[in-house]
């Protein structure tokens, strides 16, 4: 994998914890572990609420169906129950 070397300004206590927890040589490592967690997390938010948003669609489209057949399907009803 390609790496590429950024500056960010962080605060420093935040800094401070984490160098304390993550040995050097691991921080590049772990920095990356949870940025993709993140993408990943921002990417799942986005799905699912695609999703959603599909299956609304999809319930108007399926309740104006319904609406066209519903008289077809009383009819039918009423000829299996005679």
């Amino acid at each position: 994998m390609e790496r590429v070397k950024r500056t960010y300004a962080l605060p420093n206590g935040l800094l401070a914890r984490f160098e304390g927890e993550v040995p050097p040589g691991r921080r590049s490592a772990k920095i990356a572990e949870l940025i993709e967690a993140w993408v990943e997390e921002r990417e799942r938010e986005a799905l699912r609420k695609a999703v959603i948003e599909g299956c609304r669609d999809m319930a108007e489209v399926d309740g104006e169906t319904l609406k066209e057949w519903e008289a077809a399907d009383d009819e039918l009803w009423q000829s299996i129950e005679r």
